[in-house]
């Protein structure tokens, strides 16, 4: 039996110990030179890493360690190391300078963030949002750009939403009677009717599952063991149609990739080998090919379609998927090539507007809690929606679409602002450098990821220090065309902030105010802002007018967010009574 000598022992112990020692040296974070960090985080493997887990798991969000991190080394840039062997992140905590970077140094110096690429390849690689800026991205957007424009969502998907949230309303009624006064959560209800309302616009038929719910509860008779006033009644959940199921299940699974250090595998394995994923997946793409191919067969034909006559759009098209396979039908015929109408592009894009319910379902839920909170803005909204809706007070009834979109409402606009602002709706826009950039003379190297803060200093935290020489000249440029908000009172909730009287004494909603970059800036802002301000909208106007939003007991009634991929209130409970 080999027994080593005392040197050889001597020499293996010290190779092992110079070969840990190197392990570790590179493992450990590389920073970039003279952008500022924690000296302390760059002697660990995990930097900021497992600092920001601690953060999130008390917190339930992790922005607020960066924002807090600013303040700590009083720098507008600085950079946090989150994975072993990767690049550090650079964090802007400027909202003058990141709107510039989002506006005018994006594509050319700056674009779509490589980390979000990980999160959206895996279930829709074909989705344009995820895309760089390029004739791919263009081509794609174009495909579904007219899904956007007024005619569309005037015509087709205001409709839609309307519709989809009446049986909201229905479903509400019916728990109020029931519940007699008492709260009850109403987070699962939001949620759902956010995506209802995006599948019946996008796809033109009603998924059943707030109806089915609605009709499960009209079968009970009155609740007889009802709790104390103050606390919550619980009502039994009818089960959702399995294609609204599968499409709820993709979209909870983004919370895989966010928190993961490696979210493109990780995605791409649950994606892959989970079987309940698995089922979704199939299922989700066997209703979209469904829904393709009844839209080929109506639109093959179609000869006359005026693309400029809203007229005839509103007469023909009836959801995104057919506004798409008619554009798609269109263009191919002009430009003498085959239309690609099965592609993986085209049911990509179509179903990537499910994804964008996680957005809309948290500005919903933040805004309803902020109008619970704050009765006098509640009453205040819900006056001036009375009176810019006359009619439909005459009539007795709710306002129609076409009164909801055309009514002038500058404080209901004000309101719906400051909830994406308070409720932080999206807490950081994410850039990838192109090329080696200067950021507030900051030298940072190509591939580099940016984060560009929205909740820390300037939002709700006194603006850091910042030398006008060390702007970029886009930036010096702007300088008072964007508010800034006082210190006093930074994190209050207070929609008049948003208001300016304009040259006849009105109060007049004020957009640039101060900071607001909740849906991006610039070229590759949030693609679909303008269907999701539609849909608050909608909800928003036809929940307060039917419903006052009674106050909540205290133990209901926090804001703690819940983790996942959108900053989200993790209770959102109602007590509510008919107007």
């Amino acid at each position: 039996m080999f027994s080593p000598s005392p040197q050889t022992l001597g020499i293996l112990v010290a190779v092992f110990i110079l070969a840990t020692l190197l392990i570790r040296r590179a493992l450990l974070p590389k920073p970039i030179p003279g952008i500022v960090y924690r000296e302390a985080n760059a002697k660990k493997i995990l930097g900021n890493a497992w600092e920001l887990l601690q953060w999130k798991k008390k917190h339930g969000e992790m922005f607020g360690y960066l924002a807090n991190l600013a303040v700590e080394l009083n720098e507008p840039v600085f950079q946090i190391f989150v994975h072993p062997l990767g690049k550090p992140w650079v964090i802007v905590a400027d909202n003058r300078e990141a709107f510039d970077i989002l506006s005018r140094r994006t594509p050319k110096e700056f674009d779509r963030s490589r980390f979000l690429r990980s999160l959206f390849m895996p279930l829709v690689p074909e989705f344009h949002f995820h895309m760089p800026t390029g004739d791919q991205w263009k081509a794609h957007r174009k495909l579904v750009a007219d899904t956007m424009s007024p005619a569309f969502l005037g015509g087709v998907a205001g409709p839609q939403m309307w519709k989809s949230t009446m049986k909201l309303i229905d479903l509400w009624r019916v728990k109020e009677r029931l519940a007699k006064g008492r709260p009850f959560s109403v987070s699962t209800d939001i949620r759902k009717a956010a995506f209802e309302i995006i599948w019946a616009a996008t796809f033109g038929f009603d998924s059943g599952s707030t109806s089915a719910q609605t009709e499960l509860l009209e079968t009970l008779p009155e609740f007889t063991n009802l709790p104390d006033m103050d606390h919550e009644v619980h009502f039994p959940v009818a089960p959702d149609p399995p294609v609204f199921k599968a499409g709820l299940a993709l979209n909870d699974a983004m919370n895989i990739g966010v928190q993961s250090l490696v979210p493109g595998l990780h995605l791409w394995l649950a994606y892959n080998l989970m079987p309940s994923l698995r089922a979704a997946r199939s299922l989700k793409e066997a209703v979209i090919q469904d829904m393709i191919k009844q839209a080929i067969n109506k639109f093959s034909n179609q000869t006359d379609l005026n693309w400029e006559d809203q007229g005839n759009l509103k007469r023909h098209m009836k959801s995104a998927v057919d506004i798409v396979i008619a554009r798609e039908i269109d263009s191919a015929r002009k430009e003498g090539r085959t239309p690609e109408l099965m592609s993986r592009t085209v049911q990509d894009e179509l179903f990537s507007f499910m994804l964008a319910g996680n957005e809309i379902f948290t500005l919903t839920a933040w805004t309803l809690k902020f109008l619970t909170t704050h009765q006098n803005v509640q009453k205040k909204v819900r006056d001036e929606l009375r009176e810019q809706c006359g009619a439909a007070v005459e009539r007795g009834d709710a306002p129609t679409v076409s009164e909801i979109m055309s009514a002038r409402l500058p404080y209901f606009e004000a309101m719906i602002e400051e909830s994406t602002r308070c409720g932080s709706v999206t807490q950081t826009n994410i850039r990838t450098t192109m090329q080696e950039v200067n950021i507030l003379g900051h030298m940072v190297p190509k591939h580099t990821e940016i984060l560009m803060l929205n909740n820390g200093p300037g939002s709700f935290m006194p603006p850091l220090s910042v030398d006008e020489e060390k702007r970029s000249e886009s930036s010096k440029g702007t300088a008072g065309k964007i508010g800034q908000w006082s210190v006093k009172g930074m994190r209050d909730f207070d929609p008049e902030r948003w208001l300016v009287k304009d040259e006849e004494g009105r109060l007049t909603f004020n957009p640039n105010a101060g900071p607001r970059h909740s849906f991006g800036a610039g070229p590759r802002a949030c693609f679909g802002r303008k269907w999701a301000a539609l849909e608050v909208k909608i909800m928003m106007a036809l929940i307060v007018w039917h419903f006052n939003l009674e106050p909540t007991p205290k133990p209901l009634s926090s804001f703690k967010p819940f983790p996942g991929v959108a900053h989200r209130p993790e209770m959102i409970y109602l007590r509510l009574s008919n107007v």
